[in-house]
């Protein structure tokens, strides 16, 4: 019994920060979850399946920083679909695990219904209104049926990722569809936001070629920011940016990315 008790004063003695980082990525899926502890899991970054194919693996790249040091280190390597790999950089724990892709998505109602005291937002398709403002829309100004709000800082309450001086963080509607963020009121405090996406007006020019020239900055993928300076070569979410590292404090930290092209 006195062990059993001094294991759960061990526990409950270990700080909210040193909670193992937790990657979950899916076969064919280049976005991956990130948490840490046994929390939901809250961020979204670009490093895992970087093959893109449903082949039984992930292949991911994930940075992991610690609080003895202030070098992260990037781990690297091919995990096998229903398999996990422990990862360990100075006091910093990690996990990783791969799952049968492709990933699940859980679809919210269309048309759900705005709470109380709820600031709403709209756009229209293929409309950009506003690039400075935030949230601005619609940042890919595409004819895709969706409106996509661009913020500048991340949608989810009290998750730790950084903001950007450009819309960095997308929120896609289907035309027609409203969304509902939820009222933040803990670390920080935002009313419910409502996201409505109306259809383009009538007599928008729609490019007639899929091939379009995506803005400076902008990307699919990391070749698309091979033109940039090295700390830019990454693509994180449609924009180029450095790399980010996941540290145990439930912090991520991301190297200020100059948007210069290579002379």
């Amino acid at each position: 019994m006195r062990w059993g008790l001094l294991s759960v004063l061990l526990l409950l003695a270990v700080p909210a920060s040193a909670a193992r980082i937790v990657v979950t990525c899916y076969d064919g899926a280049s976005s991956a979850s990130v948490g840490w502890g046994t929390a939901r899991p809250s961020v979204r970054f670009s490093g895992c399946d970087l093959d893109g194919s449903q082949n039984g693996s992930c292949l991911f790249q994930v940075s992991i920083g610690a609080r003895s040091t202030t070098v992260p280190h990037l781990f690297k390597g091919t995990l096998a679909m229903g398999h996990r790999r422990r990862l360990w950089y100075a006091d910093t724990r990690a996990v990783v695990r791969c799952r049968p892709g492709p990933e699940p998505i859980s679809e919210p109602p269309c048309e759900p219904e705005p709470p109380p005291g709820a600031v709403t937002y709209t756009c229209q398709d293929a409309v950009l209104a506003d690039p400075a403002a935030d949230p601005a829309c619609d940042t890919d100004r595409a004819c895709d049926d969706s409106c996509t709000f661009g913020f500048h800082c991340p949608t989810c309450c009290g998750c730790g990722a950084p903001c950007f001086n450009r819309p960095a963080w997308e929120v896609q509607v289907p035309v027609g569809c409203r969304r509902v963020l939820a009222a933040c009121d803990d670390i920080e405090v935002r009313p419910a936001l409502v996201l409505e996406c109306q259809p383009r007006p009538a007599g928008t020019f729609c490019p007639t070629t899929t091939t379009t020239l995506l803005p400076i900055g902008s990307c699919r993928t990391d070749e698309d920011c091979a033109i940039l300076l090295p700390e830019c070569h990454h693509c994180e979410l449609g924009h180029c940016q450095g790399f980010p590292t996941f540290n145990p404090n439930r912090s991520i930290s991301t190297v200020e990315c100059p948007i210069q092209i290579v002379q």
